[in-house]
């Protein structure tokens, strides 16, 4: 079913927000129909769709995205500081925003939504060489038919609440989220804290081309992952250049 514009164009007028708004029943990405909508809109852009044929996730890797199953969304910003740290306002938008519905999620460093201790959602963030900023979030709200494929079968968690609507989810995030992109980043990093749960878990990660284990230290003013691991030895992880497992996960 395709997204409501008009609700989610309501919902947001409402809080004052008025950006573009475009939907689809299927795209290829939003993200990637992002992209094309930057040279022909002057102001931000909200992208809302039903379906994704090719998500975009992080490290190179694929969102699932099956029909009428999750949020499929993307903002784009401008005029965003080059310093100002995205990704962890998308995280603590997401979470605040699902919150605002009576579900308790949290993330997991750096871009990962969680619930009930699964992945129910994921961050991509992008800047264009123009300057502008491209926020992708997707959330299963409900599991496929048939489940989620084995390789994501384990690892992957949908919300699961069949009173939850797609499209007022859609302009709460929306809202969260351009309430933390305009706001001072020296306040970001800290309510991401509050937000993320990975300190203080066993995780597992590959570093030097070695599958690694230790436990998640804190993270860093500048949003970087701090872990000790399994030998002592302290390493610092900056956003993007590691993708890390809790070991309690079930594969």
């Amino acid at each position: 079913m395709i997204p409501d514009r008009k609700l989610i164009e309501k919902e947001l007028a409402e809080r004052g927000l008025y950006p573009y708004i475009s939907v689809y029943e299927t795209v290829d990405s939003t993200i990637t129909r992002a992209r094309s909508l930057i040279s022909e809109h002057d102001g931000d852009i909200l992208i809302v769709a039903s379906s994704q044929t090719q998500g975009k996730g992080s490290h190179g890797r694929s969102f699932y995205s099956p029909q009428d199953t999750g949020l499929y969304f993307t903002a784009v910003y401008r005029d965003v500081s080059l310093i100002f740290p995205v990704t962890f306002a998308a995280g603590i938008a997401s979470v605040r925003a699902l919150h605002s519905f009576g579900i308790e999620t949290s993330v997991k460093w750096v871009n990962d939504i969680y619930y009930d201790r699964m992945k129910a959602g994921g961050i991509l963030c992008e800047r264009t060489g123009s300057g502008e900023v491209i926020v992708g979030i997707g959330i299963n709200l409900q599991e496929p038919e048939g489940g989620f494929p084995e390789e994501i079968s384990g690892i992957a968690k949908a919300i699961g609440k069949d009173t939850l609507s797609r499209d007022l989810l859609a302009a709460a995030l929306y809202s969260e989220l351009t309430e933390e992109i305009r706001s001072d980043p020296a306040g970001v990093i800290e309510r991401y804290r509050a937000v993320c749960d990975t300190v203080g878990r066993k995780i597992s990660f590959v570093y030097d081309n070695k599958e690694m284990r230790g436990t998640a230290l804190s993270v860093e003013d500048d949003g970087a992952l701090s872990v000790m691991t399994e030998e002592g030895a302290i390493l610092r992880f900056e956003t993007g250049n590691v993708s890390i497992r809790y070991m309690d996960q079930q594969r």
